[in-house]
């Protein structure tokens, strides 16, 4: 089996100076919002080999965040989980990730986009059914070749759940 955390990025300014979506960063917010959710995951979590990111600055933030949380985990940024990337195509990147040895990833992207990847891995529809909110995640597990439809949901968490997990643990230790 290969888990597969999918998390949306956080919460990002509204126009970055370039102009450019891919430019925009994370809030200060959204970076503290973010660093709490990371705790959280790394509490709820497998700890991935990798974590997969989308090129866009946000998303690449959020990347780098979970990471660190987890241990300082690699993050690889890649186009096939850019704004606008369809579900077939994050799916082909993770079938061919899963060829590779080294065991799960954690996947970090943007809306529709993750809610659609998630329904086309549960369900073979990429009708989305479920839209994670800004620093959500869920954990997917796929057999030894992911295919649509083929993915099992462990859980759903929202943010606020996440950070209240990671508050939790930062309290205890």
């Amino acid at each position: 089996m290969h888990p597969c955390l999918v998390i949306r990025h956080g919460a990002a300014e509204d126009r970055a100076p370039s102009g450019l979506d891919a430019d925009r960063a994370l809030t200060a917010d959204g970076r503290a919002m973010m660093t709490d959710v990371a705790r959280g995951l790394a509490v709820t979590a497998p700890a991935p080999a990798v974590i997969l990111s989308s090129p866009f600055k946000r998303a690449r933030e959020t990347a780098d965040i979970v990471a660190q949380a987890f241990g300082g985990f690699p993050v690889e940024a890649l186009d096939a989980l850019g704004s606008g990337a369809s579900a077939a195509d994050i799916l082909a990147t993770l079938a061919h990730r899963c060829e590779q040895p080294g065991g799960g990833f954690a996947v970090v992207g943007h809306e529709p986009d993750l809610g659609r990847f998630i329904s086309y891995a549960l369900a073979a529809s990429a009708r989305g059914f479920h839209s994670p909110r800004k620093g959500g995640a869920c954990l997917l597990e796929f057999p030894a070749t992911p295919r649509a439809g083929n993915a099992t949901l462990d859980w759903v968490m929202e943010p606020r759940h996440l950070r209240a997990v990671g508050l939790q643990a930062d309290a205890e230790s």
